[in-house]
């Protein structure tokens, strides 16, 4: 695994710039945003037969701003369902700390709660942090299969995941982690900048997500995994720029 690649093969291509602020732009649009932004990177990083260099990665085009919402439909739909899953789990959670702040209890006996509001604000605290952590660890295979085959469906093929995640499970989990510590330091980004620099954040994240995603199945395949067949619907894609000169 190549996680220094995942952030530096972005700025190899000449239109880097371009495609980060127009991309950016897109992430502005609501709802819909989102999937242009996933639709472009799965055309980056499953529509390539002809180039895998990063340096000649179409540019971000809204001339293709439809073909990039189909592709990016497909696992936005599967995280959505998978995210309403999780709501209730982090409902609980969220009572939880209530509970231990001492927002229900009447103002005499909240001095009383305080050390068993810590323990309990605590114990939420790292429950929430390891419900994300599975959440990710679970839905990585399934997004991944949604991506590839382009279908909502498939994406829920637990015998795939089962056999995914019995061969990269550690690599999965470390990937999990490297990504909480990148939105970690994409929220202070933000923080710093008034907001404005969390859209190219989010820009530059996706696209981390969807080279480790990549690198995690190129592993998986290695280690005797099946290949899931690449949907027809990833043929048609922006051609590639032309190699730099010099």
């Amino acid at each position: 695994m190549n996680y220094q690649a995942c952030v530096s093969d972005f700025f190899k291509s000449p239109q880097w710039g371009m495609s980060l602020l127009w991309a950016s732009l897109a992430t502005l649009i609501p709802v819909v945003g989102p999937m242009v932004l996933s639709g472009w990177l799965v055309s980056l990083f499953w529509a390539r037969r002809d180039s895998d260099d990063p340096a000649r990665f179409p540019a971000f085009d809204f001339q293709f701003f439809v073909k990039y919402l189909e592709r990016g439909l497909w696992p936005f739909l599967v995280s959505l369902v998978a995210g309403l899953a999780l709501t209730p789990v982090l409902l609980v959670l969220m009572l939880a700390v209530m509970v231990g702040s001492g927002a229900f209890a009447p103002h005499a006996h909240r001095a009383a709660m305080n050390a068993f509001g810590v323990v309990l604000i605590g114990g939420a605290m790292i429950s929430y942090l390891v419900a994300l952590l599975v959440f990710h660890f679970v839905t990585q295979p399934m997004l991944l299969r949604a991506t590839i085959t382009q279908s909502f469906t498939e994406a829920f093929n637990f015998g795939f995941v089962r056999r995914y995640l019995a061969l990269v499970w550690m690599e999965t989990l470390i990937v999990a982690l490297v990504l909480f510590g990148a939105g970690l330091v994409m929220m202070v980004v933000a923080l710093v900048t008034c907001y404005i620099g969390l859209f190219p954040s989010v820009v530059i994240m996706s696209f981390a997500w969807q080279h480790l995603q990549k690198q995690l199945y190129q592993l998986y395949l290695s280690r005797g995994g099946e290949v899931v067949a690449l949907s027809s619907k990833l043929i048609e894609c922006p051609p590639v720029l032309p190699p730099a000169v010099g």
